[in-house]
């Protein structure tokens, strides 16, 4: 195995994890509704973790310490998502 090309494939993923972090960006692509269902479990402590990308548009992930919720494209609230979280 090359180590060169190692490092390489390391830098690019940290690089590629420290943009996927810029939550400006992130609240730039949810929709209306998902700023809205956001917003509102922003009042109960949660905030925006993530974003996934689904199929059927982006999926809003926010957390409340270990707690998760998400918010799909039609801005409906799931409080006991089933998704996988690495840790």
């Amino acid at each position: 195995m090359n180590h060169a090309l190692t490092g390489s494939v390391d830098t690019t993923v940290q690089e590629r994890r420290r943009g996927a972090f810029d939550t400006k960006e992130w609240w730039q692509r949810l929709s209306m509704d998902q700023k809205f269902g956001v917003y509102q479990l922003s009042k109960f402590g949660f905030e925006l973790a993530f974003i996934r990308n689904l199929t059927n548009g982006p999926l809003a992930v926010v957390r409340r310490n270990r707690d998760y919720a998400t918010v799909d494209q039609l801005g409906d609230v799931d409080l006991r998502p089933s998704i996988q979280i690495r840790d």
